[in-house]
C-alpha cells in the first residue's frame, strides 16, 4: 500500500538522522546547542515549576532505605575497605589534606564552648559503671604518681624511707576506703562514683577552658601535619578492616532507614525548596559553581562513548524506531499521507 510505504519511508528517514545526530563529529555541537537551551529554558522555568518536593522526599526515603543494604553498597564497601588497607598510591600528610588555618578556628569554636563539654560529661557521669571506671582511672594516675615520686626520693639519701611511710599509710588509706566502699549497697556505691567522676569532669573543663589548650593542640598538629599518615597494614590484617567497614555499614543499614533520619531527609528537602524553589533553575546551576563550558566538557566527555557503544550494538536503531513507529503508523498519519 503505498500509504503504508511511505510512512515506512518516513520512519527510516527519521531513524536514520537521528543517529547521524547522535554519533559522528558533530555530536559535540549537538550536546553544546542542547545544553545550552536547557540552560535558557532553566532562566525562565523555576526549581518548584520543575519538581515536586513529594516525589524527592519519597525517592530520597526510598534510597535512603534500600540502598544501604543492597548488594552494591556492600560491595562499594569491601572496595573501600580494600583500598583503605592497601593506602593511596602516593604517600600523603595531615597537612596535605586539612589546613592549619581550619584547625585553629576548629579548636577555638569547640574551646570556645566548655559548657557544652561539662554538659555532656555529667550526663556520662550518670552511668554508675561509667563513674566506676573513670574513678580507677584517677586511682592508677595516683598510684603511678607515688610510684614514680618514690623511686625518685629513694636516690636521695634519708627520703626513701619518709616517701615509703608515706605511700603505705596513703595505701592503708585507699584500701580502707575500698573495703568501706565495697561494702556500700549498690545505689550508694554508685552515687559515690558518681561524684568522683563529676570532681574529673570539672578538672577537664578546666583544662578546656585554660588559653594553653588551644596552642596545646597546634603545637601537636604543628608536630605531626608534615609526617605521612601510617599505613593500615600496621592497625591489623585485611580481615580485620573489612570486618570494620562491615559494623559500619551496619550502622549505616540501621540509621538511615530510622524515623528520624527519614524525618531530616525531608525536613532537608522542604528547607531546599524553600529557599531554591521560586528561583530559576539556572540560579542552582551557579550556586553549585557550575559554569556552561564545564557541563559542555562533561557532556562531551561522558556521552559519546555511550552512545557510540549503543549505535554499535544497534541498540539505540531498536529503541529509537520501537518509540516512533507507533507515530507513523498513526491513522492521523496515514490520513496526512493519503491525502
Amino acid at each position: 500500500m503505498p500509504t503504508a510505504s511511505t510512512a515506512d519511508r518516513l520512519l527510516d528517514a527519521q531513524v536514520a538522522w537521528l543517529l547521524t545526530r547522535i554519533t559522528g563529529a558533530g555530536l559535540a555541537d549537538v550536546l553544546a546547542e542542547d545544553i545550552d537551551d536547557l540552560l535558557d529554558a532553566g532562566s525562565r522555568l523555576s526549581v518548584s515549576d520543575l519538581v515536586d518536593p513529594v516525589p524527592v522526599k519519597e525517592l530520597i526515603r526510598l534510597v535512603l532505605q534500600r540502598v544501604p543494604a543492597s548488594a552494591a553498597a556492600s560491595t562499594v564497601v569491601g572496595i573501600a575497605a580494600d583500598t583503605a588497607y592497601d593506602g593511596p598510591a602516593k604517600p600523603f600528610a595531615v597537612a596535605d589534606v586539612l589546613d592549619r588555618d581550619h584547625v585553629d578556628a576548629l579548636l577555638s569554636e569547640l574551646l570556645a564552648r566548655p559548657d557544652i563539654a561539662a554538659k555532656f560529661l555529667d550526663k556520662v557521669a550518670e552511668s554508675p559503671l561509667a563513674a566506676s571506671v573513670s574513678a580507677r582511672f584517677v586511682t592508677r594516675i595516683v598510684g603511678d604518681v607515688l610510684a614514680t615520686n618514690r623511686a625518685v626520693a629513694e636516690k636521695i639519701p634519708g627520703m626513701g624511707s619518709l616517701v615509703s611511710l608515706g605511700s603505705s599509710v596513703a595505701r592503708g588509706v585507699a584500701g580502707a576506703a575500698d573495703k568501706q566502699f565495697e561494702s556500700l549497697l549498690g545505689d550508694t556505691a554508685g552515687k559515690g562514683a558518681t561524684f568522683a567522676m563529676r570532681r574529673l569532669n570539672k578538672l577537664l573543663v578546666e583544662t578546656l577552658s585554660d588559653p594553653a589548650a588551644r596552642e596545646a593542640a597546634l603545637q601537636v598538629f604543628d608536630l605531626y601535619a608534615d609526617h605521612p599518615l601510617g599505613n593500615l597494614h600496621d592497625v591489623g590484617e585485611r580481615e580485620d578492616i573489612h570486618r570494620v567497614a562491615g559494623l559500619l555499614q551496619d550502622i549505616a543499614i540501621a540509621g538511615a532507614a530510622s524515623e528520624p533520619v527519614l524525618a531530616l531527609s525531608d525536613a532537608l528537602v522542604d528547607g531546599f525548596f524553600a529557599v531554591y524553589g521560586d528561583h530559576p533553575m539556572s540560579t542552582l546551576v551557579d550556586d553549585l559553581g557550575l559554569t556552561r563550558d564545564e557541563l559542555v566538557g562533561q557532556a562531551t566527555a561522558l556521552l559519546p562513548g555511550l552512545l557510540a557503544k549503543a549505535v554499535e550494538s544497534g541498540e539505540a536503531e531498536r529503541l529509537i524506531r520501537a518509540r516512533l513507529a507507533p507515530f507513523y503508523a498513526s491513522p492521523e498519519v496515514a490520513e496526512i499521507l493519503g491525502a
